[in-house]
């Protein structure tokens, strides 16, 4: 088999399992496998394609066509131009929550602040912790991650990464994870944060009832926000609202039709200057909101 019909039967199998982004699917398959890049295969098409590389590269195709999610079959994906290992256990990341990242930085880009202490909760990946921390080299940033299966994920990402970040393993909805914030010069009192950033689960009941298949692959620890997929935002801007100053920024990833119930949820909670930023695509994604 050359390298031109291997890519041609992998582009079919991917195009026969459905898969609307088969071209796209079919040139990461094959260049991950194979080492040969878009201008490589035109140049070597004719070549003999390696045996071992064609029959992964061949298995990989059919898994893919079952819509097991492409980013686990390749353990790697790209977020805020750093590489990050996923697989099955932790949430993929995702293009839309770069704006989480980007709101948070432009926060305090425009503050002039350039360390401040940020917790990333429901971390998963630590694609958001590690992202802000690498931006803002002099940040402190704490990555705060329940999940047994997602947490060899978070240590390998921070350490390929290089990135300074600190992991807390716990459930962001247990009071007791704030002793992690105790202040050493003010017993039973509280360090006081500069920031507090999630995309926590949030999809409702009935979400997670009718799941994509490449979605259904991906833990329902990270997917599950209860039945109206509000749960964690509730807790997490009462509870975590203990360590962040006044002043510190509260910024959230939503779906896109809880603008409105997240950003009344933080009204009621006491922040203020309620804002929510859309995606690129125009829908509502992030929500933000100030400690008064």
């Amino acid at each position: 088999m050359t390298n031109g019909e291997l890519f041609l039967l992998i582009k079919n199998t991917l195009n026969n399992g459905e898969n609307p982004d088969f071209e796209f699917d079919s040139r990461c398959i094959f260049e991950d496998i194979t080492g040969l890049s878009a201008l490589d295969l035109a140049l070597n098409r004719e070549k003999e394609a390696d045996g071992a590389a064609a029959e992964k590269a061949l298995k990989l195709a059919k898994r893919r066509s079952e819509g097991y999610p492409l980013q686990y079959l390749l353990g790697e994906w790209e977020f805020y131009g750093l590489r990050f290992k996923v697989g099955e256990g932790v949430l993929i990341p995702r293009p839309d929550t770069e704006i989480l990242v980007e709101t948070v930085i432009n926060h305090f880009s425009a503050k002039k602040q350039t360390d401040p202490e940020i917790a990333d909760l429901c971390s998963g990946s630590g694609c958001i912790a590690i992202a802000l921390q690498k931006s803002m080299p002099r940040s402190r940033v704490t990555a705060v991650e329940l999940s047994a299966e997602a947490m060899p994920y978070l240590s390998a990402n921070i350490q390929r990464n290089e990135a300074r970040v600190q992991i807390i393993k716990g459930d962001v909805t247990d009071g007791r994870l704030l002793d992690n914030f105790a202040d050493p010069d003010s017993p039973g009192d509280h360090r006081q944060i500069d920031c507090i950033v999630s995309n926590p689960p949030y999809l409702t009941a009935e979400e997670m009832s009718e799941l994509q298949r490449e979605v259904a692959f991906e833990p329902a620890l990270a997917l599950d926000g209860g039945a109206d997929g509000l749960k964690f935002y509730r807790i997490i801007s009462c509870l975590w609202k203990e360590v962040l100053k006044e002043g510190g920024l509260l910024a959230f990833e939503i779906g896109f039709e809880q603008g409105e119930a997240v950003s009344e949820l933080l009204r009621q909670s006491g922040y203020g200057d309620v804002k929510v930023i859309k995606d690129l695509g125009g829908n509502d994604r992030v929500v933000t909101g100030i400690k008064l």
